[in-house]
């Protein structure tokens, strides 16, 4: 079980890390979820699911996983759901949600690829919370203002 759910893990992260950046721009260019919300929503569900079943069997090493795990999908769970509802400030949830999951995502590659470098850790975090907060404050006209043609 746990051979199956790692290679599941590795082959949705695989997708969840192209998608993630694809859903963000998508979005925002459309002004609500799309397809590549979609499937970035459902990659990350599956890369959480798996890291719970994975952590268990190595909990000693791995435990810490199971909170990422589940904050992880509430942050993409969450960007999607100011996606299907736009307006007002919705594009900070959006950037916040779908960039809060992706971070994660970027983290916990690093927590397992750089065991030894813990510092290296909050390279994603700082420069992924910067750029997000950035953009929340900096909008494009286009995410705050209706386009021709939308309600």
């Amino acid at each position: 079980m746990r051979d199956i759910a790692l290679i599941m893990h590795v082959v949705a992260g695989v997708f969840a890390v192209l998608f993630g950046p694809l859903a963000i721009v998508l979005t925002l260019r459309r002004r609500g979820l799309n397809w590549a919300g979609e499937v970035y929503h459902w990659t990350i569900a599956l890369v959480c699911l798996t890291a719970l079943v994975m952590v268990p069997y190595e909990w000693g090493r791995l435990w810490y996983f199971g909170p990422i795990a589940v904050a992880t999908y509430l942050f993409v769970y969450f960007g999607q759901r100011a996606a299907e509802a736009p307006g007002g400030l919705w594009y900070r949830g959006v950037l916040r949600g779908y960039g809060g999951g992706w971070i994660a995502l970027w983290t916990g590659i690093a927590m397992i690829a750089l065991p030894r470098h813990p510092w290296t850790w909050a390279i994603p975090i700082v420069l992924g919370l910067a750029a997000i907060e950035w953009l929340c404050f900096r909008p494009a006209p286009s995410w705050t203002h209706l386009q021709p043609g939308r309600g």
